[in-house]
């Protein structure tokens, strides 16, 4: 059985959080630009050498907000699908109008998961890839589940490579589905966070930007017709 945290080890753990705290403040006020990791060492009454003991240089410090940002997206997608009952539509739609109200209210961090690449700054996968997937998982195995219960519309044949790949994936994620399946989801997941991005980043202009959610609710509901449309013949 575990033993209790010791106080340091929950000292550092408050501290830690208390720098991801001051790193999105940074990152809301000025965005990935105004990141430093001095100023955070200011917030916190450090002298700036201490900080390194927590966090060892910048690029550390994007990860830890990559990291938060990709579980905090997470939770509030699981959250909504836990209330959207079994029907993979309505899942889809529940699980696309989460992201959409978390990028809303947080532009600055859904642009440092899916804007762009932050130059000379690669994300470690094996620290973001399980977090970062977590949205992923949950669409195939929407995408899954609508296989399974109807007859889907079609898929354009498959490169081998490609078959290959999603397979792979598939597997990694333990989600059972044929690899037609899983390029249906992967595209209504890439629409997702296109269109998405697409509001965030004002490309569609001021007054689509006014319309909020309005305006990403239909479009949420075009994707769904790829892994859970409403015309479709029962198995």
């Amino acid at each position: 059985m575990p033993s209790d945290p010791t106080p340091r080890a929950l000292a550092r753990e408050r501290t830690m959080a208390r720098i991801v705290e001051l790193g999105n403040g940074q990152l809301r006020d000025s965005g990935v630009a105004g990141l430093s990791v001095r100023e955070i060492a200011r917030g916190l009454g450090m002298v700036s050498s201490a900080i390194y003991r927590y966090v060892a240089s910048r690029d550390e410090l994007l990860t830890l907000l990559i990291v938060d940002a990709y579980e905090d997206l997470a939770a509030a997608v699981e959250a909504a699908l836990a209330g959207a009952g079994e029907a993979p539509r309505a899942r889809f739609l529940a699980l696309g109008s989460a992201m959409s109200r978390w990028a809303l209210t947080q532009p600055e961090r859904w642009t440092l998961l899916y804007g762009t690449p932050v130059p000379g700054y690669a994300a470690p996968a094996e620290t973001t890839n399980a977090p970062g997937t977590r949205v992923m998982r949950a669409v195939l195995a929407i995408a899954a589940d609508g296989a399974r219960a109807t007859e889907g519309p079609g898929t354009p044949a498959l490169a081998q490579s490609v078959t290959s790949l999603l397979d792979e994936h598939l597997a990694e994620f333990g989600v059972e589905a044929d690899p037609a399946t899983a390029a249906r989801a992967v595209t209504a997941w890439s629409g997702l966070v296109g269109v998405i991005s697409a509001h965030v980043t004002g490309q569609l202009g001021p007054d689509a930007v006014a319309l909020g959610e309005d305006l990403l609710r239909p479009q949420i509901e075009v994707l769904a017709e790829l892994i859970a449309p409403l015309c479709i013949a029962p198995r």
